[in-house]
């Protein structure tokens, strides 16, 4: 048998540039030349002063962003490679932060690197990347870094505080503990919470730090304060939410919004929210994508799934003149070959009279009231047997939708999400293993969704210009 000869003990040749270890079109050369192009300035008052020198801030910013590119977000592996990784040392400049280093950083520079996201909005628009005539908007489900198991209800947030305050005492006995703990006490609690609760304790008596527990329990007590409608809160990510999954699995997460601009898959805009549902995210993404592009001009084309079709968002992309594609969810259903099983709008409207029509009766306009879970107003017409028909304040741009929708051209448009904002998040999740948050709390896990926009913007712009460098 023949094998291929090897060379154990022969020295190498190595160059003596790392650089030159490197493909000349490596996108390391892109992350390196756009992170020097922006202004770090606020951070020479930042690190001015007495005390040991730090690494400037270009160094751990071109780190995370190569992390992202390379499918590795942990700050260990981060600051191993920048050992062991030639792409990785060229970017560090031959030096080696610690994790701790790349994880300060990357926390407490939240405005930074959100500006740096917009900075790579202004760089493919510079690139001619991005036209602004379509921009299309989704959500996804991201999952939170946090165990579904110590999620709790309030009346098991109750007793634990109660159990946390008597393991702090010197003088705790068991028995008094596993009153409270396996008692009367518990006649509101599943059999998955008691066992929950269980573990919950038991780890909490082994930890040392219990003044952090308390201030764990305290922000989870203010969680169900604020938002009286959730029925559990996880105590190792407060902010995430219990959210159904595209495999319909209920698992704490995040739901991360994009927006994108159909010529070259540039993302615009983005956000991260703990509504379940995407209904209330138009008008915040719009008014970023306005934040980072400028006003749109008048006509800009917004095209939409049904999840974000609500009387509020249609009358809100009317006021401000742009050219919404939103089909009702029953519209949905249809588009994509589903039996409909939705009413949505399912109504017709006599605009001289002000009369809505449906089921062969008219219903005239008789008042309204405010709905109590959300607040928001509803119309009430009434027929002349007394039958009552609700409708949303706005109605009449759903309408005005539905009959824009049922023309092919808008289905056309409509269409061209599966070609621009869907690829998106599926690069993200898929090519960047990005389907878990890896930092805790609304506002960080914020910042890693900037980190990962940047990547991606910089690799449309790399795959689209040709893989330049030198484009700063």
């Amino acid at each position: 048998m023949a094998y291929i000869n090897s060379y154990k003990d022969q020295n190498w040749l190595i160059p003596l540039s790392v650089k030159d270890m490197i493909p000349n079109d490596h996108i390391c050369f892109l992350v390196e030349d756009f992170v020097d192009s922006l202004d770090f300035s606020n951070f020479d008052l930042v690190y001015d002063g007495a005390g040991h020198p730090a690494y400037h801030p270009r160094i751990p910013m071109k780190i995370l962003v190569q992390g992202m590119l390379s499918k590795e977000r942990s700050s260990r592996k981060l600051s191993n490679a920048c050992r062991e990784n030639f792409v990785f040392m060229y970017l560090s400049e031959k030096v080696q932060p610690n994790f701790r280093t790349l994880c300060r950083f990357r926390k407490d520079n939240a405005y930074f690197i959100k500006q740096a996201f917009k900075e790579t909005v202004k760089l493919a628009s510079e690139h001619s990347l991005v036209d602004l005539n379509l921009i299309t908007q989704d959500g996804s489900k991201i999952n939170a870094h946090a165990n579904r198991h110590k999620t709790v209800k309030k009346e098991s947030l109750e007793i634990l505080d109660k159990i946390v305050d008597k393991i702090m005492e010197e003088d705790i006995k068991q028995d008094e503990l596993d009153m409270e703990l396996y008692g009367d006490k518990e006649e509101n609690l599943t059999g998955m919470h008691r066992k929950d609760i269980r573990k919950i304790v038991q780890e909490y008596r082994k930890r040392k730090d219990k003044e952090k527990i308390r201030k764990t329990i305290s922000k989870a007590k203010q969680e169900f304060e604020n938002n009286p409608e959730l029925k559990n809160v996880s105590l190792t990510d407060t902010d995430s939410r219990m959210m159904k999954n595209s495999r319909g699995f209920s698992e704490l997460s995040y739901n991360a919004q994009f927006s994108v601009d159909s010529k070259s898959q540039i993302i615009i805009a983005n956000d991260v929210c703990q509504d379940r549902h995407d209904a209330n995210q138009l008008i915040p993404q719009i008014k970023n994508v306005e934040g980072n592009v400028g006003k749109l001009p008048k006509g800009t084309k917004v095209a939409l799934d049904s999840g974000y079709s609500s009387s509020i968002n249609i009358k809100f992309l009317e006021d401000k003149k742009l050219d919404g594609y939103i089909p009702s969810r029953a519209q949905a259903q249809e588009f994509e070959g589903k039996e409909q099983t939705l009413g949505h709008d399912d109504y017709e409207y006599d605009w001289k009279k002000d009369e809505i029509i449906a089921k062969g009766k008219r219903f005239r306009y008789k008042g309204f009231y405010f709905r109590k879970s959300n607040g928001r107003k509803v119309l009430i017409y009434k027929s002349d047997d007394g039958t009552k028909k609700d409708v949303p304040e706005f109605f009449r741009g759903r309408l005005r939708m539905k009959e824009k929708m049922e023309k092919p051209e808008s289905r056309k448009t409509y269409n061209l999400r599966k070609v621009t904002v869907e690829p998106v998040i599926g690069n993200i999740k898929q090519n960047f293993g990005f389907r878990e948050f890896c930092l805790r709390g609304l506002k960080k896990v914020r910042i890693e969704l900037n980190l990962v926009s940047i990547a991606h913007n910089l690799k449309k712009i790399w795959i689209n210009s040709g893989r330049l460098c030198n484009v700063c």
